[in-house]
C-alpha cells in the first residue's frame, strides 16, 4: 500500500483495530500528557489533535482546556471517535495530506505516530505550523524502530529476533507504507519550519515477552509476517522466532524509541 492510498489499517476489523489503538494509548499516553502539561496547556486553549485515533489525548485536552477552550480532533478514519461527545470537542474527518486547515488559529497542535505514515511529512509539518496562532506550540512524537534489539544476545531467541526486526521496517519504508525510522530525523525536520524554543527528547524501555508492548508488536506481526514470508523477506525461523520471543517472559529486548519534538511559532 502506498502512502497516498490512505492509512495502512483502514481496512482492519473494527474491534481488533480499536483494541490495538487503545493498547497504543495505554503505552504512549503517560509520556504524551506529561509533555503537553509541560507546555502549559491550560483553560481556554484552542487545540488541534491530528490523527486522533481512539481519542484519549483529545479527551485529556478537553478536560485541560475546559468549557472556554476547544479541541478539534481529526483523523482520516473517525470510526473510534464517536464517543467524543463533549461540547468543547469537534470531531472532523480530515486527510492532513490533502484537506486544508484553518491558519493562525490554534494554541497547540499535537500529533503522534502520524508523520511516519505519510509520504510528505515536511509539507504536513509546515501545514500544521501554519495552523498555529503566533506563539502557539506544536508537539510531534514519532518512532524510530531501528533500535529494536534483544537485550541478551545469548538468549536462544535473540538471533532470529534481531535479524527479523530491521527487515520488517526496511521493507515497509522501501514499499512506501511506513517510515519506521522517521523519529531520528524529526528534530531536523521540525527545525526547517523555523520554530522557536525547539527541543526534543527520546524515550524507550526494556520490554519482555508477554508484556503490553509485546502484545502490541504481536499485532504487527499478525498483519505483516505472513506476507513478508511469502515475499521472501522473512525466513521461517525469523517468523517463528519473533513470535516466540514476543510471548516468552524470559526474553528481554529494547523496544522502539519514540522521539518527541516541540517548538513554538514565533510571535
Amino acid at each position: 500500500m502506498a502512502h497516498d492510498e490512505g492509512y495502512f489499517a483502514a481496512d482492519a476489523e473494527s474491534q481488533q483495530e480499536l483494541e490495538r489503538l487503545r493498547l497504543i494509548e495505554s503505552l504512549g499516553d503517560p509520556a504524551t500528557t506529561r509533555r503537553l502539561a509541560s507546555l502549559g496547556v491550560d483553560t481556554g486553549w484552542q487545540c488541534l489533535e491530528v490523527g486522533a485515533g481512539a481519542g484519549s489525548i483529545a479527551r485529556w485536552l478537553s478536560e485541560r482546556v475546559g468549557p472556554d477552550g476547544s479541541v478539534v480532533a481529526t483523523d482520516i478514519d473517525t470510526r473510534f471517535l464517536g464517543g467524543l461527545s463533549r461540547t468543547n470537542i469537534e470531531v472532523r474527518a480530515h486527510d492532513v495530506t490533502k484537506d486544508e486547515l484553518e491558519t493562525d488559529r490554534f494554541d497547540l497542535v499535537h500529533c503522534r505516530t502520524l508523520l511516519c505514515h505519510l509520504g510528505n511529512p515536511e509539507v504536513v509539518v509546515a501545514s500544521l505550523v501554519g495552523a498555529l496562532a503566533p506563539g502557539g506550540w506544536i508537539l510531534a512524537e514519532e518512532p524510530d524502530f531501528g533500535v529494536i534489539e534483544s537485550a541478551d544476545k545469548d538468549h536462544p531467541l535473540a538471533l532470529h529476533f534481531d535479524t527479523a526486526s530491521p527487515k520488517r521496517f526496511a521493507f515497509l519504508r522501501e514499499a512506501g507504507i511506513m517510515d519506521g525510522f522517521l523519529g531520528r530525523s524529526l528534530p531536523s525536520l521540525m527545525e526547517k519550519v523555523g520554530l522557536a524554543e525547539g527541543q526534543n527528547e527520546g524515550s524507550t524501555q526494556i520490554a519482555r515477552g508477554g508484556d503490553p508492548a509485546s502484545c502490541n508488536w504481536m499485532t504487527v506481526c499478525d498483519r505483516l509476517d505472513g506476507y513478508l514470508h511469502t515475499q521472501g523477506v522473512l525466513s521461517d525461523d525469523e517468523v517463528m522466532g519473533s513470535r516466540s520471543a514476543f510471548q516468552d517472559p524470559t526474553f528481554h529486548y529494547r523496544s522502539g524509541l519514540v522521539f518527541a519534538v516541540w517548538g513554538q511559532r514565533p510571535k
